[in-house]
């Protein structure tokens, strides 16, 4: 009797999303080709290596291989590599079961345990084309072009009319931005296999991508002339015509696809979102409830509606729908996360909570389950857990631009500018037309004071998506940061009309008016617009700000009340508080403000400087060194946190090489800032380095050249250095600059050492 089957445990959580140029349904045309040829070459000799059952090692393997076979044939793919995996336990040198096992992991969606397989079965077996060329496509989904290269070639060596391997040099070549070799291989492709739709797809796409529109649809024409009963040639013609926006004539093809297989679903798929483009949503609505009876137990059939209602803006009939499927389908984890994704852009966070820990526990390291994870948790305003759960999910997939955009809207929250930067910036390089990763940067850019590239991005973002909101707020902040705050209200002023009760625009629409001398003007619409929305905390709170600019402090205290009382977390609702408690004299009321701020929202660095600056002015040097050091232990990349520490350190006691390293970071951030040059210099002044310290002290006094404490600095620096007479005049100017500050004294006994040549 034979032994009985060993079933091991299948890992297959990757997505193996592919990342070439070609379409998914073209790479699919490829598998299900390289594999055919394969699995009838192995039925012929299976049948006779087979014949009897034996305790032989080889025979045992090759039963394995044998019902492997027949699992993968019946689809049942998760079955079939537990048989190959059997087969590669009992003789890890069998190449044809590794070659095997990596299109079973294939076929799971495992790209990274097919690849280690595919390596394994060519190094095995060089001769093994269909796991050359298997490695190859891998290989290019892993952007390792010259790899994938020497694997297509290492084929064509052994069998130069291999088109599958021209194709994938050709797709190589697409993805390195050589136009002329990839028509070179696409072509060579279709000349060895005219039968295959797929070459030709790609060389039209080639075409299409250089501008090339007619050669393009010539190609595709071509497809179908010599293919005229291939669903997939009429689907690939039908898809360059929906690309030129000629949707009667791609309408037309896929409904030609449709009648040659009653039972496809891409051409079905194709033509109700052409019918989407064309005004017709309930013709494509009824085309996609067709699609479920068509395959009821195909995942792509049977969520196309559901995806439609997502696509179309109809979220509550998009949740209808997947509640529906997740009855009738239960194990189907990507519908639950369908569910829980409309669930989240419905605001019902609790709700999608509960359903995607159903999912994690069974797909803890899903890309798709980590980004809603991040996605709830931004929601639930855990910015810091958010974080974590957006860096795993770019981990687990880092040609996701939706991750990276995602992750840098955590790090933003959490001021940490320079690392959101470095998000959106990718988020941008992997998907260039992400309008929103533009908006988002231009904002940060704002903010960095460099307004011409901040214009630039939010200029390029309206004009890519007219009306965006993100990207009329960043226009908005730089056209007031440079100095036009009319254009800056205009702007406002037609966000406003999309979204009366913006607050992100009425916020920035208080501070255009601000700087215009018009407050009250501001107040009095937003006053309005409580009255409108009296349960809006956020408005309430505007409002309160509004009345403290207007130094109206009974009204702001009233309204900020209002605001907690609806709504305790509001952003800067205890920041606020504190600064009318200041306003008022009620300093230790407003020092109990800012700790509660600081306990709501420990990431918000503004609150541990203001109260750091009050215990400044109480000379109480320790309370605000521990502030400084909390706030720059949150966020080491704050120049203003390190350059506050670093002047604590240098004049109340501290490591001074300590508050140089700071120091020097600060101008690293801040090149042209006088403050930075003035806190650079002033702690090579305190090491001994009086020539740097001049040569810093001079850079501030020439960007400030009437700050008495810049002057002050340099004058001492000077004295130091034994240059008396650039000391006195430095120091004489200072005293004339401000006779009452806080260095007066000092400068006066300087001075008198000066004149009297003594240190």
């Amino acid at each position: 009797m034979c032994e009985t089957e060993y079933l091991g445990n299948i890992v297959s959580g990757a997505t193996g999303a592919n990342t070439g140029s070609l379409s998914h349904w073209v790479r699919g045309m490829q598998l299900t080709r390289g594999t055919a040829l394969h699995r009838t070459f192995l039925v012929a000799f299976l049948a006779v290596a087979l014949a009897g059952c034996s305790s032989d090692p080889d025979r045992r393997k090759l039963k394995y291989l044998s019902s492997g076979e027949a699992y993968f044939n019946a689809g049942k793919y998760r079955e079939a590599v537990i048989q190959f995996r059997n087969a590669v336990r009992l003789d890890p040198r069998f190449a044809t079961a590794h070659s095997r096992l990596g299109e079973g992991y294939l076929r799971l969606g495992n790209s990274e345990a097919a690849y280690g397989e595919f390596m394994e079965a060519a190094a095995l077996d060089p001769k093994d084309t269909g796991a050359q060329l298997h490695l190859a496509d891998l290989l290019i989904s892993r952007r390792q072009f010259d790899q994938a290269q020497s694997a297509a070639q290492a084929v064509l060596k052994s069998d130069p009319a291999n088109d599958r391997a021209h194709a994938i040099l050709g797709e190589k070549f697409v993805l390195t931005r050589d136009g002329a070799n990839a028509l070179r291989e696409f072509q060579e492709a279709i000349d060895l296999a005219p039968q295959q739709v797929e070459h030709y797809a790609a060389l039209s796409a080639v075409y299409l991508s250089a501008g090339q529109a007619a050669q393009a649809e010539a190609v595709s024409r071509k497809a179908v002339e010599a293919n005229p009963k291939s669903v997939d040639a009429h689907v690939s013609l039908g898809q360059f015509y929906f690309s030129q926006d000629r949707l009667s004539e791609a309408e037309a093809e896929m409904r030609q696809a449709s009648e040659l297989d009653p039972g496809a679903i891409l051409p079905r798929v194709f033509w109700a979102r052409i019918l989407v483009r064309a005004g017709k949503p309930s013709d494509a609505e009824r085309l996609y409830q067709g699609i479920k009876t068509i395959a009821p137990d195909d995942p792509e059939a049977y969520q196309a509606l559901g995806q439609f209602y997502v696509s179309t803006g109809q979220k509550e009939k998009a949740a209808a729908e997947f509640r529906i499927l997740m009855t009738s389908k239960p194990r189907d984890a990507s519908v639950k996360m369908s569910l829980v994704e409309v669930l989240i852009d419905l605001n019902r966070i609790q709700e999608a909570a509960a359903l995607e820990q159903q999912v994690m526990s069974i797909r803890p390291d899903s890309p798709r389950v980590l980004l809603s994870n991040g996605r709830i948790l931004l929601a639930e305003g855990k910015r810091q857990e958010a974080v974590s759960a957006l860096e795993k999910a770019v981990q687990a997939d880092p040609q996701s631009a939706i991750a990276y955009y995602l992750l840098g809207v955590a790090q933003r929250t959490l001021r940490m500018s320079d690392l959101a930067k470095a998000s959106f910036t990718r988020a941008l390089a992997l998907s260039p037309g992400m309008t929103e990763a533009q908006a988002a940067l231009a904002s940060l850019t704002v903010a960095a004071g460099d307004n011409d590239e901040a214009l630039r991005l939010a200029a390029a973002a309206l004009q890519a998506r007219p009306g965006l909101p993100l990207a009329q707020l960043a226009n908005a902040q730089a056209l007031l940061a440079t100095g036009n705050p009319q254009q800056a209200e205009a702007a406002l002023q037609d966000l406003l009309k999309q979204d009366p009760t913006s607050l992100p625009a009425l916020a920035q629409l208080l501070n255009v008016y601000m700087v215009q001398g018009k407050t009250a003007q501001a107040v009095e619409r937003i006053a309005g617009l409580v009255q409108q929305n009296p349960r809006n905390a956020g408005l309430h709170f505007l409002l309160a700000l509004g009345y403290f600019n207007l130094k109206d402090l009974d009204k702001s205290e009233s309204s900020l009340k209002q605001a907690i009382a609806l709504d305790p977390k509001t952003p800067q609702a205890y920041s606020l508080l504190g600064n009318i408690h200041l306003a008022r004299g009620a300093v230790d009321s407003a020092k109990q403000d800012f700790r509660q701020a600081i306990a709501a929202n420990p990431h918000n660095l503004s609150n541990y400087l203001v109260l750091e600056a009050q215990y400044e002015r109480e000379g109480n040097w320790e309370e605000a060194k521990k502030l400084c050091e909390e706030a720059h232990e949150i966020d080491p990349e704050s120049a203003v946190a390190a350059g506050s520490l670093a002047v604590l350190y240098l004049d109340h006691g501290g490591d001074v090489n300590l508050a140089l390293s700071l120091a020097q970071r600060v101008k690293q951030k801040m090149p042209r800032s006088p403050l930075a040059a003035d806190t650079l210099g002033w702690a090579y002044y305190k090491l001994g380095s009086f020539d740097s310290a001049v040569a810093q002290l001079r850079e501030s006094v020439k960007e400030a050249p009437n700050n008495a404490m810049f002057g002050f600095h340099l004058g001492m620096a000077y004295w130091a250095d034994r240059q008396p007479d650039a000391a006195r005049g430095t120091l004489q100017k200072a005293l004339q600059d401000d006779p009452r500050s806080p260095f007066a004294a000092n400068i006066r006994e300087t001075l008198g050492r000066v004149a009297a040549g003594t240190r």
